[in-house]
């Protein structure tokens, strides 16, 4: 599954072009809400969460 990258800022403090390895909604009911990725730091290895735009496929 190739999935779209997107230009994040990884807590090291790098600018990346990563894909998500989980997309999710969070809205509150009856309204539109935000979508969250969460991503690998490829140096660290550790994951964060990052908000991505609203075109962004779930």
């Amino acid at each position: 599954m190739a999935e779209k990258k997107v230009k994040v800022k990884t807590p090291s403090g790098k600018e990346a072009e990563l894909s998500p390895e989980k997309v999710w909604v969070l809205a509150p009911k009856g309204r539109k809400g935000v979508k969250i990725g969460l991503f690998k730091d490829p140096e660290t290895g550790k994951y964060f969460r990052h908000k991505l735009p609203d075109d962004y496929p779930v």
